[in-house]
């Protein structure tokens, strides 16, 4: 009785090794990659309205971004870097936008017009 359980656990041990050696292998690092469109930068255009420094955040009034189908409008975002020392308020700027956590717009790249 011993021996008839031991070749039966032997027999689906080996069973499925030769099964999971069977199985196919997929090599993940020759797959192309899609895009992760949340992380797509987004330019815009405006003028600086206020600055928090503490609060890392930037006031602009903007032109309508396109393809974001946003109007000319002023809001805050936050910055991603510390604001370039010679951005002031009422200066003309040109500024790249990603959409990071919680939905939440960050300048991530900002330059004087």
């Amino acid at each position: 009785m011993k021996t008839l359980i031991l070749a039966l656990v032997i027999t689906i041990v080996t069973a499925s090794g030769m099964a999971q050696a069977a199985a196919p292998q997929h090599d993940m690092s020759q797959m192309a990659m899609q895009p992760d469109v949340s992380k797509a930068r987004h330019q815009g255009v405006g003028i600086v309205k206020a600055i928090n420094a503490k609060a890392h955040k930037v006031q602009i009034a903007h032109e309508a971004i396109a393809d974001l189908n946003w109007p000319p409008m002023t809001m805050w975002f936050a910055l991603h870097n510390p604001l370039p020392k010679d951005i002031r308020v009422g200066d003309a700027v040109r500024f790249d936008l990603m959409e990071g956590a919680k939905q939440q717009w960050m300048v991530v790249k900002i330059e004087k017009k």
